[in-house]
């Protein structure tokens, strides 16, 4: 038997959405955040001049994350 490739669902055919994007979103996101969470653990950074530098840089990812998801928040209610 060949190998053949699994059929789409019709909601992702008739929508144009795939759930594998917000997947691959989410890891991206994880990956990266994670890196300046370790990068501030570091007694030398990689991606900062200093470890207060990449304290900062951590703690503005994560407000820009907090202020997201406040975002998707409010657009759930609207």
């Amino acid at each position: 038997m060949a190998n053949a490739t699994a059929p789409q669902t019709t909601a992702a055919k008739a929508g144009g959405f795939d759930r594998k994007d917000i997947t691959r979103m989410f890891a991206r996101l994880k990956h990266e955040v994670g890196g300046l969470v370790d990068d501030a653990n570091r007694s030398r950074p990689f991606y900062a001049k200093s470890k207060e530098e990449a304290v900062a840089k951590r703690d503005a990812a994560i407000k820009v994350l907090n202020e997201l998801a406040d975002r998707i928040d409010v657009l759930k209610k609207d």
